[in-house]
This record gives C-alpha cells, sequence and structure tokens, in this order.
C-alpha cells in the first residue's frame, strides 16, 4: 500500500507535469512525424525502441558494480571501462525515452514519466562522478558514486515498469479488443455517407466505418493502436486514416501502418450491406 501511496503522489504531481511538459514541446518541436520519429519510436521493429535499448546502460552498469564488488583489482580496468560503455549507450537510450514520452497524454503518465526521466539523468551523472573519481586516484568516493548510481538506476527502473505494465505506455492499445465472430449490424446502409468516417460501437468496441471510391466498404478499429486516438476525428483519403493524436497513419484496407509512431497495425474487420444494414465481424482470415 505504500508503494501505491508513493506512485500515487507522484502521478497526481503538477510540478512534474510541467517539467514533462516543456521538455516534450521542446522535443516536439523539433522531432515532427517522419522517417526520424518512427525510427526513435520502433515504428519498423513493431515493438518500442526505448525498452530495448535500455538493456545496454543497465547491463553494462550493472556488471561495472558486479566487477567492482567480486572482480578485485584485476577486474578494475573493466569496471570502469563498463561505466563509460553505459554512458554512451545512454544517449540513445533517453532520446528515444523522450520521444515516447512527448505521446504520453495524460498527466499521470507524463509525471511518473518525468521522474522516470530525472532519474535516469541522475543515475548517469553519478556513473560518470564514479569514472571522473577512479581516473582521480579517488577509486572509494568511485565506488560510493557507483552504488549510489545503481540505486537510482532501480528507482527509475521501478517507474518505467509501472510505465509500461501499470499504465500500458507502449503497449498495443486494440490487444484486448473482442469483437463478435458473427455478423453483427451496426448501422443502416444509408447512415454512411460517401467519404466520411464514422464511429460505430460493436459489442462493446468502437469501430470506424469508412466508404470510399467505387463505393468499397471498409471497418477497423476507432482506437488508435498508439495511445488510443479516436481513428473517426482524423484525416483520411480514399485508402488511409490519420488518427488526430500523433499523426499515425494507417492504410483502410489490412490496416499496415503507412507512418508512424505507432508500431503495432491496426485491426481491420469483415464488413458487407445486408437486408439495408452494414454488418460486421472478426476478420475471417482466408487461404
Amino acid at each position: 500500500m505504500a508503494i501505491e501511496a508513493a506512485t500515487a503522489a507522484i502521478e497526481g504531481s503538477r510540478p512534474l507535469d510541467a517539467v514533462a511538459k516543456k521538455l516534450t514541446n521542446l522535443f516536439a518541436a523539433r522531432v515532427r512525424p517522419g522517417p526520424v520519429k518512427d525510427l526513435l519510436s520502433g515504428t519498423g521493429i513493431g515493438h518500442p525502441l526505448h525498452p530495448l535499448l535500455t538493456d545496454v546502460p543497465i547491463g553494462a552498469w550493472t556488471s561495472a558494480l558486479v566487477l567492482d564488488v567480486v572482480g578485485g583489482e584485476p577486474a578494475r580496468r573493466a569496471a570502469d571501462r563498463l561505466l563509460v560503455v553505459g554512458a554512451l549507450a545512454a544517449l540513445p537510450t533517453a532520446v528515444t525515452g523522450l520521444s515516447d514520452l512527448a505521446d504520453c497524454v495524460h498527466s499521470d503518465e507524463r509525471s511518473l514519466g518525468a521522474l522516470h526521466a530525472l532519474g535516469n539523468v541522475a543515475a548517469l551523472s553519478c556513473f560518470l562522478a564514479s569514472y571522473a573519481a577512479r581516473r582521480l586516484g579517488r577509486r572509494a568516493g568511485g565506488l560510493e558514486l557507483s552504488g549510489l548510481g545503481g540505486v537510482l538506476l532501480a528507482g527509475s527502473g521501478f517507474l518505467g515498469g509501472h510505465l509500461a505494465f501499470r499504465k500500458g505506455i507502449g503497449v498495443d492499445e486494440t490487444v484486448f479488443l473482442e469483437p463478435p465472430v458473427e455478423w453483427t449490424a451496426v448501422c443502416r446502409d444509408g447512415e454512411l455517407a460517401d467519404g466520411k468516417p464514422r464511429r460505430v460501437r460493436l459489442a462493446g468496441t468502437d469501430v470506424v466505418l469508412y466508404r470510399g471510391g467505387g463505393g468499397r466498404l471498409y471497418a477497423l478499429a476507432n482506437r488508435c493502436s498508439h495511445r488510443g486516438g479516436p481513428l473517426h476525428k482524423g484525416r483520411h483519403t480514399d485508402s488511409t486514416l490519420t488518427c488526430p493524436w500523433h499523426l499515425s497513419t494507417f492504410r483502410l484496407d489490412d490496416g499496415a501502418i503507412v507512418r508512424g509512431p505507432a508500431t503495432a497495425p491496426q485491426p481491420v474487420y469483415d464488413v458487407r450491406v445486408q437486408n439495408g444494414s452494414i454488418e460486421v465481424r472478426v476478420l475471417q482470415r482466408r487461404g
């Protein structure tokens, strides 16, 4: 319960939210949707890039701590070098984390993300100071700084886990949708205008319908897989829908990502007109 109370206090922190807004506004002003943003988001690998990169600095710094404790004098040089490896790897890790933080839409997420980032910066500072102390021959002080860095790293790692596993940051927002497997009427055919997305409800799931050129019908999950934005409110063409929140763009026919920062494709559904009604069901894989 103490941990729950502590995380709740962090989530409700207005100063942390203000810090996050300043950081993310600066980032968003310089990194717009496009190839660089897609790279930082992990669009090309189908998975957020930031968690993958964290393994390197965490692994390097943790290994350095282990060598400091059990490696003895022969391992000193290796431990010192690992501090540098971790520091160098922390730079791209921080940039990808800032990219993810810029996509958070709720204040509680931003506050947690801000403290997570500040904790990581503090840990990095400790490990850099530890390396400097070692180079100056103050090894005992360097070991103390490494220990403090390890504590800070563990604390910020806890917050990162909370963001991922309790807040769902980076998780496919559509993964738990369960539309019906049987054809289900969602609206009358005449209620769907040509070239205008329409949101309908399908067994508890929001679906966006679209009638494109030639009268072809499309049905996709309306909740964007990236951060849950409402696709029916975004821009559209006869072949794509674009989320209004972070501008992820998906193909209408198969939900594939045209542009990130989304990393997961958008679910698409079977759709037909039957007896004057538009009906939708879970996509039946063919072939």
